[in-house]
């Protein structure tokens, strides 16, 4: 147990101030100025909206329909040559009336996706003064009054 202690107590002292090989040591120093650093950023939203769209149908699948179901029932009545009359006749009453029921406007909604964008100013990271004077950049949040390891290079 008391090896333990000592050894800890051994670690707490050493990595408060050490030496690196690269010549840099690192100390304990207290926060005395925090200053935040900001940068602009944009933000783009998406705008839902619902719009009615209009198109002129020609009714040519009525047309088509219609002049099938026209020549089937034309079909049905005279014989010989006058079969063949009735057919087209039938034929062409379909087309028409076919044509004529499915014509007209047409309209079903439609979404429509807009962007807008907007600024935005956030904390892009904090310049932090130590009691030494030194300043150096972060993006952790420190407070005055912490005590933090500041790494300086040995001249």
């Amino acid at each position: 147990m008391k090896t333990i202690t000592i050894l800890l107590a051994a670690v707490i002292f050493f990595s408060s101030t050490y030496v690196y090989a690269e010549g840099q040591s690192v100390t304990m120093a207290t926060v005395t100025h925090v200053r935040e650093i900001f940068r602009i950023i944009t933000i783009r939203e998406p705008i839902t909206s619902r719009e009615e769209i209009c198109e002129d149908d020609q009714g040519v699948g009525g047309a088509i329909l219609g002049g099938v179901a026209g020549g089937l029932i034309g079909n049905q009545f005279g014989k010989g040559s006058g079969n063949a009359a009735m057919t087209a006749l039938g034929a062409v009453a379909g087309v028409v009336t076919g044509q004529n029921m499915t014509r007209g406007t047409k309209c079903y909604p439609r979404d429509r996706v807009s962007y807008t964008e907007r600024e935005k100013e956030v904390i892009d990271g904090y310049i932090v003064t130590v009691e030494n004077g030194e300043e150096f950049r972060t993006k952790t949040r420190y407070h005055v009054g912490d005590r933090i390891r500041v790494r300086s290079t040995i001249d």
